[in-house]
């Protein structure tokens, strides 16, 4: 797309979804026409991101200069000298345009901040790979700011939707590889068609030797807009860290499958950090109650290497960004107080062969949660079940 094009004068969400609803039956027409594009050079990405939004902020209407200036600081990744970004606040209240320049690299994103004032949402047309690496900088230096991490039995509910038209695999255990290791430690697969695609994954996931490294990382799902006629769809790729690409007819369509996902993904994050994290609780007969729970994540036909696995998860670097404090630590045994260094919040952890025991303090993230289970089985195990005293299950 030439650069002059890049910009144009969109000031309302309404403005916003008119254009990708024209965009997308281009694409799409284009597609269908030459079976290819320039690596997703126009296709719709939607992402959803994890803001922690200072309280004093919400004093302000979101087209306040205090507004531009967070949201400024938030997506300017640290550490690249040159890098230019933009923010514009539009008419519409918490509607922002971001325009990013970094050498040859440029990229616009529309930002919708108000819908949920904790999971806000991002629009763009530009290239993918100068999207996903501005955010990867930017989520790696800034910790107010996370992405989304649906795990593998959530892609399927996403997938369920609609029609399945294919599937993306990501497994790498190489963190915790030694050479006592004989085992598929690497695992990635991509395959795009029919119906036939939902046979082959639930195939690997029953295979005696693939089936805990068979880990969803993308679906693509074919999703009907409400006509008889079948004529309005959007074929959508939605991958485990909340980006979503959609091409076909109906943005509609699109923005209804992104709303299931970031409502029922709240959802879940809230009900980790409201009934299960710890807090002390007066009672009406005088004194207090410990209210909460432990969350635990019991292995599946497998032992957890305790001290492989503080060494290698709580060892502070990417993508678990968890650094443990030991305080005991033996073959059978590990007790670990826990920072995320995301988001600078508490943890205590219980490691055993069997079983890992977490303490979510009060205000800690729930999606820290959510980082971790994701990331377990993308670079671990697949097979955690996860479940807390009161016996329900959490993921």
């Amino acid at each position: 797309m030439a650069r002059g094009r890049l910009k144009r004068d969109i000031q309302t969400r309404q403005q916003l979804f008119d254009f990708l609803q024209a965009q997308m039956q281009t694409a799409y027409r284009s597609l269908h026409k030459s079976q290819r594009l320039e690596f997703e050079s126009t296709l719709i990405k939607s992402y959803i991101f994890e803001v922690d939004v200072p309280n004093e902020l919400f004093a302000c209407p979101q087209s306040h200069k205090v507004w531009v200036d967070f949201i400024q600081k938030l997506f300017h990744p640290s550490g690249y000298e040159g890098l230019s970004l933009q923010v514009q606040a539009k008419e519409e209240e918490g509607f922002f345009e971001l325009d990013l320049h970094y050498r040859n690299k440029r990229a616009i994103l529309y930002l919708d901040s108000l819908t949920d004032k904790r999971f806000w949402l991002g629009f763009s047309i530009s290239d993918s790979r100068v999207l996903d690496w501005w955010f990867e900088a930017m989520i790696k230096t800034r910790s107010e700011i996370d992405f989304v991490w649906l795990w593998p039995s959530f892609l399927e509910r996403v997938q369920d939707r609609g029609d399945p038209r294919g599937f993306g695999l990501d497994y790498d255990y190489r963190k915790f590889e030694s050479e006592s290791h004989e085992r598929t430690t690497y695992f990635k697969m991509q395959l795009w068609g029919g119906r036939e695609t939902a046979d082959l994954y639930r195939w690997l996931k029953k295979h005696p030797v693939f089936g805990d490294k068979a880990v969803l990382a993308k679906v693509r799902l074919k999703e009907w807009g409400e006509d008889p006629s079948r004529e309005l769809f959007a074929l959508q790729d939605v991958k485990y860290t909340g980006k979503i690409t959609t091409r076909g007819t109906d943005f509609t369509t699109h923005a209804s499958t992104l709303n299931f996902v970031r409502s029922e993904y709240g959802k879940r994050i809230q009900s980790l950090e409201e009934r299960y994290s710890l807090r002390w609780e007066e009672v009406k007969q005088g004194g207090v109650v410990l209210e909460g729970f432990p969350i635990h994540f019991i292995p599946q036909g497998f032992h957890l290497p305790v001290l492989e696995f503080c060494k290698h998860v709580l060892d502070g670097t990417a993508p678990f960004r968890l650094i443990g404090l030991v305080s005991y630590a033996r073959d059978t045994q590990a007790v670990v107080e826990v920072v995320d260094l995301h988001t600078g919040g508490e943890l205590s952890f219980e490691i055993y062969p069997d079983i890992l025991t977490i303490y979510l303090p009060e205000r800690t993230c729930g999606n820290t949660i959510a980082r971790l289970y994701t990331n377990l089985q993308h670079y671990f195990n697949t097979r955690f079940e996860v479940e807390a005293d009161d016996g329900k299950r959490l993921f």
